[in-house]
């Protein structure tokens, strides 16, 4: 099965043969999705019958599942990233 999601970092994310400002907004989209569309890429491929219950799909990378995801997985690396450094 096609796996339509980008997962090594380029910097002509838009692909129109040249680095201009349009893609600095996709390298922050692009990591910002990461944690969450990995996510997604589990429930797809190595628990299927769960992605399936939840009609998690490809199309959901870059989603409202992998956003959330991608949030709260931010947010408790910035935490800990926290901690460590007011240690």
């Amino acid at each position: 099965m096609y796996d339509p999601r980008q997962w090594s970092f380029v910097t002509d994310m838009n692909h129109s043969g040249s680095v201009t400002i349009s893609d600095v907004w996709l390298w922050f989209k692009w990591l910002y999705f990461y944690p969450g569309d990995s996510l997604v890429y589990f429930l797809v491929n190595k628990v299927p019958t769960i992605g399936q219950f939840f009609e998690v799909s490809y199309a959901s990378y870059g989603g409202a599942l992998s956003g959330v995801a991608s949030f709260i997985i931010w947010i408790i690396a910035i935490g800990i990233l926290g901690a460590i450094m007011d240690e």
